[in-house]
């Protein structure tokens, strides 16, 4: 037999607690005593990039890679949770509790072929179709491409988790729980799942021989524990994307929206006036003069519509295509509940399916309520800042272009209405030091509360609501009307 001949050497300048090498790359991940996760490449034994999840030392930490090397699972041994790295950049793209930390993983594909899976893989493919490809979220383009390499391929692959106090579970796809076994002591120190899912092995540091668990259910499901799993990881992928779009938005609004009070509040207070804003704006729509000057307002005006217009296509763009995918799949998961034989054995539950897609539902109409209030918001302070500038330029007595001089006696109404409205000193929303100008009504969607809204949108005349409000009157006529019929 010949001798093994080394090839390379690496000094490193923490001790290396474990490591495991890419099955599809050139690449070895490392944890060292420090608290860092490295990234390597074998052929020079170059960084990567580094990643230090937690601020303390470890004294244990276990890793595994998903088959296609797309994805680094790994657990610190004090914590009981498991952590989805992407390899392309040091970044966490999911994180799930157990109920014990975590002594070992495996991480493997199943590679069983059957009718049923191959049935599966190909109507997997055929979804594309139906749903468009979701873009990539402006300052967040990275991030939210790796989100999507949470889905992998279409095959079949299981992370096997094992822990001290009989603790082994099972999860397709690394993110869908299937099974939680028992009848295994002490504490596991390796385990391997064979491919076509009918045993596992596992090695404990208590029994002298090996543990082997017959895991043949799963091999009896695999077409419904696959499907179901593949919809759970779009839907789970799905609630990360709208998340991280939800997020975008709000750092469009805290741009420049929520400074636009402030500033407001700042610019009645260096005046050191008593009227009101308010009053101040109505003398100058009507006399045409004010105590004030408007310099610099100009630039407001222009940097609200610009943030405006990025919220609104962040709703139109992510929002709202991340919301009609998660319908689809629910849709889709729901069918599949209704196949009680196949289904309710695994655990689906119809109810909480619907619910779920109410919740959806419910929640795609409160972002197309949005979008409306963006648009009638973009409206108002277009033409308020539109006339506010005329107003500075006849002040200075500059010359004011013709196309901008057309303001009709409709269009004075429209500004002192939206004065009197939007300009008047809310007591509700009196937190804070100087006066709140209620003037903005984008972020109260954005806000993480569960409060109800604080200037809920005008819904007088709105058809749609004074049929719903008709709709038991409707019903009790066409209920008695059938009544009659059948008599």
């Amino acid at each position: 037999m010949p001798a093994f001949r080394q090839v390379g050497e690496k000094q490193l300048p923490n001790p290396v607690l474990c490591m495991a090498w890419s099955p599809k790359r050139d690449l070895i991940a490392l944890a060292n005593t420090s608290g860092e996760l490295l990234l390597h490449r074998l052929a020079n034994f170059q960084r990567v990039w580094s990643l230090q999840p937690s601020e303390y030392t470890w004294k244990e930490i276990t890793l595994a890679w998903r088959p296609d090397g797309k994805i680094l699972a790994f657990s610190l041994g004090d914590t009981k949770q498991v952590v989805l790295c992407s390899v392309e950049k040091a970044e966490i793209l999911h994180v799930f509790p157990v109920q014990s930390p975590v002594s070992c993983m495996h991480w493997m594909e199943v590679m069983e072929e059957s009718s049923a899976l191959s049935s599966f893989y190909n109507s997997e493919d055929k979804s594309k179709m139906f749903l468009p490809k979701l873009p990539t979220l402006p300052k967040s383009e990275e991030k939210s491409d790796e989100i999507l390499n949470l889905l992998g391929e279409a095959r079949l692959n299981v992370l096997v988790l094992g822990g001290g106090g009989a603790f082994v579970e099972l999860y397709a796809y690394g993110m869908y729980k299937i099974a939680t076994l028992g009848g295994v002591s002490g504490m596991c120190r390796s385990l391997s799942l064979s491919s076509d899912l009918k045993s596992l092995s596992i090695i404990t540091e208590v029994r002298s021989a090996d543990d082997k668990l017959d895991t043949g259910l799963l091999s009896s499901c695999l077409p419904e524990v696959t499907r179901m799993a593949r919809k759970f990881t779009h839907i789970s992928t799905l609630l990360q994307y709208v998340h991280l779009s939800l997020t975008c938005m709000c750092e469009a609004w805290e741009d420049i929206l929520t400074q636009m009070d402030l500033r407001l509040t700042k610019f009645v207070q260096e005046k050191n006036t008593s009227t009101q804003v308010q009053d101040e704006f109505l003398e100058l729509l009507l006399w045409g003069q004010s105590r004030w000057d408007y310099v610099g307002l100009k630039k407001l005006g222009q940097s609200i519509e610009s943030s405006y217009s990025s919220i609104q296509k962040l709703v139109i763009n992510h929002l709202q295509s991340g919301s009609e995918a998660l319908l689809y799949h629910l849709s889709e998961v729901k069918g599949m509940s209704l196949w009680k034989q196949k289904f309710e054995p695994l655990g689906l539950d119809s109810a909480a399916i619907e619910g779920a897609i109410t919740a959806v539902g419910s929640f795609s109409l409160k972002a197309n309520e949005l979008l409306q209030v963006i648009d009638k918001s973009m409206k108002n302070f277009k033409a308020f800042f539109r006339w506010l500038y005329v107003a500075m330029l006849r002040m200075c007595e500059e010359h004011v272009q013709p196309e901008l001089n057309k303001m009709t006696q409709k269009d004075i109404s429209f500004v002192a209405d939206f004065l009197s409205e939007h300009f008047s000193k809310n007591e509700e929303l009196f937190d804070r030091k100087g006066k709140y100008f209620n003037v903005e009504r984008v972020g109260q969607y954005l806000k993480d509360e569960e409060e109800d809204l604080v200037s809920p949108p005008n819904t007088k005349g709105n058809q749609w609501l004074n049929f719903n409000s008709n709709c038991v009157c409707f019903s009790v006529i066409l209920c008695m009307f059938v009544v009659v019929l059948l008599v």
